[in-house]
């Protein structure tokens, strides 16, 4: 079934507070949730995991799917992305799993080089499809990805990219 989605990246801090310690999803979702709906927003990507069911059951009741993001600090161990998809694997409003975030600039904040991120990356998505075969897994990339480098991550289903290019993308 087509799905035009049309989303915003959604990391709720509230004033005077810093990411990612004061990173509040359920302080803020009551207010954002509606506002989002209302601007037609029907998808929201979170850089970092909600595993919080009232959280998603109010983004769900507001017509909201979640990209939920299960996999951000290469520093995390490769297995710990099971509990995160276990946590939240029934709930219907996750629409896919994410795996980073412009990694290619930050080597998931871990100080990986490209390499060794391509094979995190290609290892923790292997981890991601096995407990949960059902839902695409995304990554988040900086600029356009080389032909190349998709061929070698040939296990990711979607691709995010973030393209800093001015008004016009180049």
């Amino acid at each position: 079934q087509v799905l035009h989605i049309k989303g915003v990246n959604w990391s709720p801090v509230p004033r005077g507070a810093s990411y990612p310690e004061g990173l509040d999803f359920s302080g803020f979702v009551d207010r954002d949730a509606p506002l989002m709906r209302d601007a037609g927003i029907n998808a929201v990507r979170t850089y970092e995991t909600i595993t919080d069911r009232r959280v998603l059951d109010v983004l769900w009741d507001h017509g909201i799917f979640v990209l939920n993001t299960v996999y951000g600090w290469g520093g995390a161990p490769v297995n710990s992305t099971a509990d995160r998809v276990n946590a939240v694997i029934d709930h219907p409003a996750i629409l896919m799993w994410v795996i980073g975030n412009e990694w290619n600039y930050n080597g998931l904040y871990a100080g990986l080089n490209i390499d060794q991120s391509v094979q995190r990356i290609n290892a923790v998505a292997a981890v991601v499809k096995q407990a949960d075969p059902s839902r695409p897994v995304a990554t988040i990339y900086g600029e356009m990805p080389s032909r190349q480098l998709m061929d070698r991550l040939a296990i990711i289903d979607a691709w995010g990219l973030n393209v800093y290019r001015g008004i016009g993308f180049g």
